[in-house]
């Protein structure tokens, strides 16, 4: 704009000043080698002003040449990006419905000139895994890291597809890396919970319970499960390692509000069952009993094997005194009866069991203590009585 500006300029002032020169237009002589040119002043005034007029001009026309190459490329590059995001919406329709061949093909197809191409290589590693490629997942997952644009979009990927093929150590360390930067993300605190699980690393997934219910990614309840699952297993895991002095050592340890639960008591009972510490599991029972007549307590008594149950059978009998209609309390009295050889007595308490609700396993022992009492007729009758309950209804 400046440029015709001028070149404006100019030709109001030489038609301006032109009349004036006309009469005295004086002389001008160029001498360059050899070569001289002689023109007055008026004509070297309009050479110039038509020189600048030819530079315009020209400029103008370059502009307009580049101008006009740019929008090609840009027209071709505006294709080529087009057709990218078409083969990527159908790549990732094909992984949506499993074509996991024709998804990989598609994606990487439309890689090159796509406007997210770490989504296309996210994608293509979900469809090899798909078919089996471990390798070329791995490779996909490479080139998405190369970006660099989200490194943690790209590990999750990574952590989610090696979870799924069972490589549950490489997804753990795929994770790891991760918690300190996102402490709160949900999908990964969900994905490490997991990985713990199939891992049975239980004291880690004891760790990452509080980030977990800090960021609500479980449940109250599938809190509490979550807990009791991983001191139940840890327990094994010491008792596996330690033995029994070990597991109550480490049992000891815990804050009194956990060894006041009934369900962890539970844990630790079996756990010193099995391994043949049936005195000291047979003690713990009988301290918490004051406190927690728990059922499922109490329904470990009589799996406990002791070299006298009378001590057992009064502490139940004393439970008896505060419950009297509790269907698992006469039942553990009258299998511990039962292995006394006091069929009478077990017989009243797995009739009292019955009479208040029905339940095979207490069908079965009291069928086999009318055995024992020699009355096969009432035995038979009580068993197709037992049949007919542990059979489904048909309606």
């Amino acid at each position: 704009m400046i440029k015709i500006l001028l070149l404006v300029i100019a030709l109001i002032a030489g038609l301006i000043v032109g009349p004036d020169l006309a009469g005295n237009q004086g002389y001008v002589l160029i001498s360059a080698a050899n070569q001289t040119i002689e023109m007055s002043v008026s004509t070297l005034i309009i050479l110039v002003v038509f020189a600048f007029a030819a530079l315009f001009i020209l400029e103008w026309l370059i502009r307009k040449i580049f101008s006009l190459s740019s929008s090609t490329r840009g027209w071709f590059s505006g294709r080529k990006s087009k057709k990218a995001r078409a083969l990527t919406n159908d790549g990732l329709l094909k992984l949506l419905e499993g074509d996991w061949k024709q998804s990989e093909k598609l994606v990487m197809k439309g890689a090159a000139h796509s406007d997210a191409p770490l989504l296309n290589y996210l994608a293509a590693a979900e469809a090899a895994q798909g078919r089996g490629d471990v390798d070329s997942r791995d490779r996909y997952l490479q080139q998405a890291a190369d970006f660099g644009t989200d490194r943690l979009a790209t590990s999750l990927t990574r952590a989610k597809l090696q979870f799924r093929q069972g490589q549950y150590e490489e997804a753990l360390a795929s994770l790891q890396g991760l918690v300190d930067a996102n402490p709160r993300n949900p999908i990964l605190l969900n994905l490490l919970k997991d990985t713990y699980l199939q891992l049975q690393d239980w004291q880690a997934l004891l760790r990452l319970m509080p980030s977990l219910k800090r960021v609500k990614a479980v449940t109250d309840s599938e809190a509490e499960k979550l807990e009791l699952k991983a001191e139940c297993g840890l327990m094994a895991h010491i008792a596996t390692q330690k033995g029994s002095d070990g597991l109550l050592a480490h049992w000891n340890s815990l804050s009194r509000a956990a060894r006041q639960q009934p369900k962890l008591i539970a844990c630790l009972v079996k756990q010193l069952i099995s391994r043949h510490a049936d005195s000291e599991a047979y003690i713990i029972l009988r301290e918490n009993l004051k406190k927690h007549p728990d059922e499922n307590l109490i329904s470990l008594v009589p799996e406990l094997k002791l070299p006298d149950y009378h001590p057992a059978i009064l502490k139940l009998q004393d439970l008896l005194r505060y419950n009297e209609n509790n269907p698992v309390t006469h039942s553990a009295l009258g299998q511990l009866y039962f292995r006394e050889g006091k069929w009478t007595e077990a017989r009243t308490h797995f009739e009292k069991a019955l009479e208040i609700r029905p339940d095979v396993t207490d069908y079965a022992w009291l069928v086999d203590t009318l055995e024992k009492l020699n009355e096969s007729g009432a035995a038979n009758s009580l068993s197709r009585e037992a049949l007919k309950l542990a059979l489904p209804h048909k309606e």
